[in-house]
């Protein structure tokens, strides 16, 4: 279960993305919004709720609960946004991968049968795929011919989070919008989250990671007790028993960025040790990735790491 704080779908507030959000605004009032539309940018920079933002303003228009555009702030008690939550809306299709996994073939199909019938209403019909990324062949396939001729009432907003090479075939038939944060507004949103919100931060912040990131690792860092004082094996010893218990992949990749950082600081402080540290995290980082392809023992793997981590001491 998503915490507030993670779930985008409770975040009423756009930070930072005024400008994306403006343009799709326009391109929707001047009728030409393209009718595939492919956001590339990190994961957890705000794409889905960006969009999410979008489709607000678009549905609640007619609403006397509409969308505040001046302040990108959506209306609590708007029928849209309601209907969102109670999973009672028809006009918009979610349609993600799970954690770690492709998106199904099945799933693709389901969603062109759904394409199939008759809307319910006049209003557009908005299919959103986040991470499109993890389309396989057969599911991207699937979802060709759709992409190819959609109908005039039906609109694709696509995100690609940059986890895995996209499929060209899907990335072709797309109008590409790239989406970034400078420093200042990913400064915005990490102070929006962590000031404003009153969440303590538990873990070293890092231009490496993006908001949505920092959020997330920051919450595994108190699910799991992991202290900024801990150690980098202390740090992994939770982590992958806490991946052993819930086979949740986020936390494999938190263990990659904490190595990542752990090897950066010891790089910095040992240039002349830089090969051979390199090659001690390369040795680490392959064995946590065997660890979860091969479903490996965890203690045999912690003690290996360990013994690898003994000669950077």
């Amino acid at each position: 279960m998503l915490q507030d704080t993670q779930n985008p779908f409770k975040s009423i507030k756009l930070i930072a993305l005024d400008q994306y959000f403006d343009e799709m605004v326009n391109l929707f009032e001047l009728k030409i919004l393209p009718k595939v539309l492919l956001l590339n940018g990190k994961k957890g920079i705000g794409k889905f709720t960006l969009i999410f933002h979008f489709l607000n303003y678009i549905y609640s228009k007619k609403e006397e609960t509409n969308y505040n555009l001046k302040d990108k702030l959506i209306n609590n008690d708007s029928s849209f946004y309601k209907s969102i939550l109670n999973q009672t809306n028809n006009d918009v299709i979610f349609l993600q991968a799970e954690e770690g996994k492709n998106i199904k073939i099945d799933s693709i199909r389901n969603l062109k049968s759904t394409l199939s019938r008759s809307s319910l209403s006049d209003n557009p019909r908005f299919m959103i795929i986040d991470e499109v990324e993890f389309l396989n062949m057969n599911s991207a396939n699937a979802l060709l011919k759709t992409l190819e001729e959609p109908s005039s009432n039906n609109y694709f907003i696509l995100i690609n989070n940059q986890q895995a090479d996209l499929i060209e075939t899907i990335s072709s038939r797309c109008l590409k919008n790239n989406i970034y944060l400078n420093s200042e507004n990913r400064k915005k949103l990490i102070d929006f989250f962590f000031k404003n919100k009153k969440i303590d931060l538990l873990i070293d912040d890092s231009d490496l990671l993006t908001p949505g990131m920092l959020l997330k690792y920051n919450h595994f860092s108190s699910r799991y007790k992991i202290d900024q004082g801990d150690n980098i094996t202390l740090k992994l010893n939770k982590l992958l028993y806490g991946y052993k218990k819930d086979k949740n992949k986020a936390l494999i990749s938190m263990s990659f960025f904490l190595i990542e950082q752990f090897f950066y600081k010891l790089v910095v402080e040992n240039k002349h040790k830089t090969f051979s540290l390199l090659g001690i995290k390369s040795i680490i980082l392959n064995k946590i990735n065997d660890f979860t392809i091969y479903n490996l023992n965890v203690n045999s793997v912690l003690n290996s790491i360990n013994l690898n981590l003994k000669n950077v001491r």
